[in-house]
């Protein structure tokens, strides 16, 4: 997949007779993967190129200043997205000039003259133009005068929920882990690289590995989690908060417990993904006792990772 992050000459050749999504596509939740699964129907039917349009930071971040804790961080988005073989991603900044740009001046200048695209897929609630003011009828009468199709995808619902990133974003901060997973279509997921702690963990009889993460939604809480390092995937036990038996930090901090794993790593990158809450964070009247509450959460995930065995040979 080729990236572009401005409206550069080269671009044209790339996104010339494309099938564009755009979208902020913050959690690449299972929304998105509906317009992009039309994107590449499409594609493939009319022997088309692949695009996706997309901003960053987010729009009511770069516009009006307020503070969207993202999903994902930049880097997990386009992970996930070169493994889907789009041809191309633009990612452009939404600076003070291009969110003036009326709704016909963006169809024209930006998915006529500098894309070409063949086909726009949006969501069905997409707006677009100086103060959010075109949505779909105005696209797809652009489209008509521009030479486009424009497709538009009904919303997902999921167990009665329609699938969003804002409803997303509420259950996470609520460490509702599992809820959110059923919207993204996979497990949340902090990635960062990994740094050295103070041996805490170690001195308790339960070592961890410690990230440094770029990521914004830090539930806090104990978490059944897998750690993926490299090629490897470790079942772990992962604490997000401010441990506060120790009065240590005013910062959120993200470490991992590799459940039954004796060796030795460091610097190196890790993908956490949380599978399930156990519990929130708590002080504890001391290390003892929460030297045993750890060992409960280590029994607790080692059950959940046998059923999980039992349950995938029986599928």
């Amino acid at each position: 997949m080729k990236i572009f992050y401005h409206l550069e000459p080269d671009l044209i050749s790339t996104s010339k007779n494309s099938v564009l999504a755009i979208g902020i596509f913050d959690g690449l939740h299972l929304g998105h993967w509906k317009i992009l699964a039309r994107v590449k129907k499409s594609a493939t039917l009319k022997n088309l190129k692949t695009g996706i349009l997309t901003f960053y930071p987010h729009p009511e971040r770069a516009l009006n200043k307020k503070k969207v804790k993202l999903i994902q961080t930049l880097e997990q988005r386009l992970e996930l997205l070169k493994k889907e073989k789009i041809d191309f991603c633009l990612i452009l900044s939404l600076n003070r000039h291009l969110a003036r740009l009326s709704g016909r001046d963006f169809a024209r200048l930006i998915l006529k003259d500098a894309l070409q695209v063949k086909e726009v897929v949006v969501g069905k609630n997409f707006r677009f133009g100086h103060q959010r003011a075109c949505g779909l009828k105005e696209l797809k009468a652009f489209g008509q005068l521009f030479g486009f199709k424009v497709v538009a995808i009904q919303p997902v619902k999921k167990n009665s929920h329609q699938v969003s990133s804002s409803l997303i974003r509420r259950w996470l901060d609520k460490g509702r882990v599992e809820e959110a997973a059923k919207l993204l279509g996979r497990p949340y997921e902090i990635s960062g690289q990994m740094v050295k702690g103070r041996g805490i963990g170690r001195i308790l009889g339960f070592p961890t590995i410690n990230l440094q993460t770029q990521n914004e939604i830090l539930p806090p809480g104990v978490y059944i989690s897998l750690a993926v390092i490299g090629k490897m995937t470790y079942p772990a036990v992962a604490n997000i908060g401010f441990r506060p038996t120790f009065s240590e930090t005013d910062q959120p901090t993200v470490e991992a417990h590799l459940i039954d794993f004796s060796g030795r790593l460091s610097g190196k990158k890790v993908s956490l993904r949380l599978l399930k809450r156990l519990r929130a964070e708590k002080k504890f009247p001391s290390p003892e006792k929460l030297k045993i509450q750890i060992a409960r959460d280590v029994n607790q995930a080692r059950n959940f990772f046998k059923r999980r065995a039992r349950k995938q040979l029986l599928a």
